[in-house]
């Protein structure tokens, strides 16, 4: 007969195997990765109990264990191309030999863990929570929700233990817990057991799920073992496989003792208790460990994934402490910039491993030395107060150039009315840019390269409107009556369409900037402390008052030209920022990792938007001949229409 301690895992299984047999989290519709992730994790925790000594102790739990392998295998053919999905499927067939052949355990669950890695890693499968749970919040959900089945100090011996039936797990039996990671407890808090007491969490939002599971994986250490680790860690015995949140989740007790020893055991209990403690590492020692980590795959051989770390750690990276580094030195952070630029060239053009060691050499050279400028400078209120003042100054310059030129046109043309769909464009533009960073704050991770196509992407097409509106109106300078022309085509050419296409472009233009803008504050906000808040503050308002100032003298300047130079100035200037944003799209789009980068000798000037490559400059150079031939073409036609009048 099948104990109802099997049945109500068998169930938990289905709800996993079995289309429609339950609401599956989002993640998790139409996506065979993370079931994958959990099915290993539950191979490798239930396999050891069944097999010993290559006997089976449970038949039928053998039976389950061949099937939910020969399930694995399956779902993997249905992962989606990648250059992983080979290997992973020849380590599905071994997983399903090794069951066959009943292999020790402890190998079957080495086999699980390998292969969930390569499926997070290949499949981006999100197995960490966006910020660190609060461990306070964490113990309060447990004794509100929990306490009263698994008991007050989670040994399963709650009030209302007694009369369940399997009985509520003992989150202290150390050789089961030992076998479990975070993100397992997780899953299970988020999907709950059906025909058991344990629920699905579907009421609590994903960090207090987080926050719980964390609470429920620090039963399995004691205190003097944490404590242990809390030292080892102070101390700098930090295990690589830890570095980061997605490590943390994902480790169990058993491999990070079997790789580490007891130092490494005691440190992950303390990380367990002690999430926070991740959350303090620098944006450049984030930069750094994620380039020894990309130089790690390309010796391997696995060129795409270090490509895909390089680009990591400078979105996620280098990029969040450039301001501040451009206030001490903005000659050193070009180039650092430039240096890693490089790097992901070699990386992607697949240069020899020895040039790209040596590549690697140089840029984590100039980490540690922008590191110890910026400790040096430690972010004194004077450089708080001027990253403050560049980041905004630099982020936003493009768009007030653009706003205040089109509110010009409109009010030098007399269409004051269509103000309103600029204003429109713009405003709705902050809104969401906030609502964008609170989307990727709380509830998914955006990540840098995301960011970046967001950015890059708009950029060029900001840049093709651009570029056709000063096209535009270079066109109409050659009108022989121009205050007709004024009063005639344009007045009828701002109507319908062409107003909100207005509203579209002050929406783009500010768009693009915002949420890059907010993620530069969010950085600075902590690098600063709180000694150092008041003076990003106001560094933010100095530079919000320049740019108004700056916006506020081209309008005033704009309506005091002649209506003909008003309209050639105007479609100059349309003409230079279709430039500007066009040489910042590629760049972001490089940054990406979705744009070669052919890096050449060249000037740099972030301002402009030209950056030494060949692909950013190959556009801007084409926009800038494209434009001299109109120019040309425009004046011949001009003159002769002048000479037939």
């Amino acid at each position: 007969m099948t104990s109802p301690l099997r049945r109500c895992r068998l169930f938990l299984l289905s709800l996993l195997l079995v289309p429609g047999l339950a609401v599956a989290s989002p993640a998790q519709q139409g996506d065979p990765a993370p079931t994958l992730v959990h099915m290993l994790g539950y191979i490798g925790v239930d396999y050891p109990e069944t097999v010993a000594d290559g006997r089976v102790i449970d038949a039928a739990e053998y039976a389950e264990q061949q099937e939910f392998a020969a399930r694995v295998r399956t779902l993997i053919e249905r992962l989606p191309a990648a250059p992983a999905k080979s290997a992973l499927l020849a380590e599905a067939g071994e997983l399903l030999a090794a069951i066959d052949r009943r292999r020790a355990g402890a190998e079957v669950a080495a086999l699980t863990e390998r292969m969930r890695g390569a499926i997070v890693a290949a499949y981006d499968v999100a197995v960490a929570p966006r910020r660190a749970p609060d461990p306070a919040r964490g113990a309060a959900l447990y004794q509100e929700h929990c306490a009263a089945c698994h008991g007050a100090s989670g040994r399963g011996d709650g009030a209302l233990a007694a009369g369940l039936d399997p009985p509520p797990n003992d989150f202290h039996d150390r050789d089961r817990q030992r076998l479990r990671n975070v993100h397992a407890l997780y899953n299970t808090i988020s999907l709950g057991v059906d025909g058991t007491a344990m629920p699905a969490f579907a009421g609590l939002d994903d960090a207090d799920r987080w926050a719980l599971a964390f609470h429920v994986a620090n039963y399995y250490a004691g205190a003097a073992e944490r404590r242990a680790g809390g030292i080892a860690w102070t101390e700098g015995q930090r295990p690589a496989a830890l570095a980061d949140m997605a490590g943390l989740t994902q480790a169990t007790p058993v491999a990070i003792a079997a790789q580490y020893g007891d130092t490494g055991a005691a440190v992950l209990a303390y990380l367990r208790a002690n999430p926070g403690a991740l959350a303090r590492e620098s944006p450049l020692a984030f930069s750094a460990r994620t380039l020894d980590e990309s130089l790690a795959r390309y010796r391997a051989g696995e060129r795409e994934a270090a490509y895909a770390l390089a680009v990591t750690a400078y979105l996620e990276g280098f990029e969040l402490a450039e301001a501040g580094l451009a206030t001490v030195d903005p000659a050193f952070k070009t180039r650092v910039e430039t240096e890693m630029f490089r790097y992901r060239a070699m990386v992607k053009a697949g240069e020899p491993v020895e040039a790209v060691s040596a590549q690697a050499r140089t840029v984590a050279a100039l980490l540690a030395e922008a590191r110890d400028r910026l400790e040096s400078a430690s972010l004194s209120p004077g450089m708080a107060y001027g990253s403050s003042l560049v980041i905004l100054l630099r982020e936003g310059m493009e768009a007030i150039l653009l706003l205040a030129a089109m509110i010009a046109f409109l009010i030098k043309t007399g269409r004051r009315e269509v103000l309103r769909y600029v204003h429109a464009g713009w405003i709705a533009a902050l809104a969401l840019g906030g609502v964008t960073w609170w989307v990727a704050s709380y509830v998914i991770n955006i990540s840098g390269a995301s960011r970046e196509l967001t950015e890059g992407i708009a950029a060029l097409l900001a840049a093709g409107i651009l570029f056709y509106v000063g096209v535009w109106l270079h066109s109409k300078l050659q009108a022989q009556r121009w205050k007709q022309f004024i009063d005639d085509k344009v007045q009828r050419a701002l109507n319908g369409r062409t107003v909100w296409a207005l509203a579209f472009v002050s929406f783009i233009a500010v768009y693009r900037e915002v949420f890059e803008t907010v993620l530069f504050y969010q950085a600075l906000w902590v690098q600063a402390g709180s000694d150092g808040h008041g003076s990003v503050v106001w560094g933010f308002i100095t530079a919000a008052l320049a740019l108004v100032a700056i916006a506020w003298g081209i309008f005033r300047f704009s309506l005091r030209l002649p209506l003909r130079l008003f309209f050639g100035v105007n479609s100059a200037l349309l003409y230079l920022l279709a430039v500007v944003f066009a040489g910042k799209g590629v760049a972001a789009l490089q940054e990406a990792g979705k744009l070669p980068i052919s890096v050449i000798d060249f000037p740099r000037i972030d301002l402009l938007g030209i950056y030494p490559n060949l692909q950013a400059l190959g556009l801007q150079a084409l926009l800038v001949t494209i434009a001299v031939v109109f120019l040309i073409v425009n004046r011949r036609a001009a003159r002769r229409a002048d000479a037939l009048a």
